[in-house]
């Protein structure tokens, strides 16, 4: 077996709270919709363990991102609105605990104004 590289602390709590903004983000979707975890998980092909553990977070390491894929799939969105569901995913992590620890802050330019 494959040992995995040690990873940061920083970069353990982003995905952390990835985990956990995905499951709150399905949740709220969900609920918009007028869905129980019932018919979500129906509507999914999944199971409402599985559907529960997802949304409150509980989910271990090794669960199948085609289960993902299925949910957010019949939340309503497409093959080209997964970014759009991670981008309002990584949204939300970022308003918790900042961007991505292996993201290099850039520097900052200052704006050229015309002396017009």
């Amino acid at each position: 077996m494959k040992r995995r590289a040690p990873q940061d602390r920083a970069t353990v709590r982003w995905w952390q709270e990835h985990h956990r903004c995905l499951g709150v983000l399905v949740s709220q979707l969900r609920t918009e919709k007028g869905w129980t975890q019932e018919e979500l998980a129906s509507r999914a092909g999944v199971s409402v363990h599985w559907l529960r553990t997802l949304e409150t977070n509980q989910l271990k390491s090794n669960y199948r991102m085609m289960h993902e894929i299925r949910v957010i799939s019949a939340l309503g969105f497409g093959t080209y609105e997964l970014k759009d569901f991670y981008g309002r995913v990584g949204d939300m992590v970022r308003e918790t605990v900042g961007p991505p620890p292996w993201v290099k802050p850039t520097q900052a330019t200052p704006s050229k104004r015309s002396s017009e």
